[in-house]
């Protein structure tokens, strides 16, 4: 592999890397002006408001019911895609063909696109066994929301059942996030130069999702325990 092959690759991850270290130090000191941060606290008064409902009240299970058909549908699709992709490279009449069409974009170092396919590979089963966690998480969660008249509130705390989900929509998060790596690293096939443009592309992309404009102004904390005690009043 050429030496520029080499920088293409080291500048795209320092820039994947750089993006998430900055946006983890944003979770943890300025939470508020993240999508992720509010997304948390949103969870965490959701949490709060269903320990105050009525056991067995459906609109919980409802709720959880919309996240784990999505991650089940991720993780389907994300193992279907690990087993096509492992079909496809132990057939060398397929990479046969598969080298065929990289020559046809100028790419002739087809003794790397091996190591690629099991990248893209790498990157699908892991996102499946992040979406697995989360339909664990969250049917546990389903659970625990069921049993609160049952069990006292020192053993399932409000505290456990929001670590839970918090827990489920990490992995959820993480899932989707690896998901889309697949766009720069898919890209890589044809070169460490698409994998750079595909890497700014995906950075741009992630920066609005993150950082939404309504949100690069706010001053405000999470405080869960208002939403609770506004509904208590109302």
């Amino acid at each position: 592999m050429p030496h520029t092959e080499y920088l293409f690759l080291a500048l795209s991850l320092f820039l994947l890397l750089s993006y998430h270290f900055i946006l983890r130090w944003m979770i943890r000191h300025k939470p508020m002006h993240t999508e992720i941060g509010v997304n948390s606290c949103v969870r965490r008064a959701w949490v709060k408001h269903m320990m105050q409902r009525p056991t067995g009240d459906v609109l919980a299970v409802q709720t959880l019911r919309n996240t784990l058909m999505s991650a089940s549908f991720f993780a389907s699709s994300a193992i279907l895609l690990v087993a096509g992709l492992l079909s496809f490279t132990v057939t060398e009449k397929n990479l046969e063909s598969f080298n065929h069409v990289l020559n046809l974009f100028g790419y002739h170092e087809f003794h790397m696109v091996l190591t690629r396919l099991l990248v893209l590979i790498s990157l699908f089963f892991f996102a499946f066994f992040n979406f697995l966690l989360t339909m664990r998480y969250y049917n546990n969660l389903g659970f625990m929301l069921n049993a609160l008249g049952q069990v006292d509130r020192r053993v399932l705390s409000e505290q456990l059942v929001s670590n839970a989900m918090q827990r489920g929509a990490l992995h959820f998060t993480l899932g989707i996030r690896t998901l889309m790596l697949v766009l720069p690293f898919g890209l890589w096939l044809l070169g460490a130069v698409w994998l750079l443009v595909g890497t700014v592309i995906l950075l741009i992309m992630l920066y609005h999702i993150d950082y939404p404009h309504y949100l690069r102004h706010t001053h405000t904390e999470c405080h869960a325990q208002s939403l609770s005690t506004v509904e208590t009043k109302a």
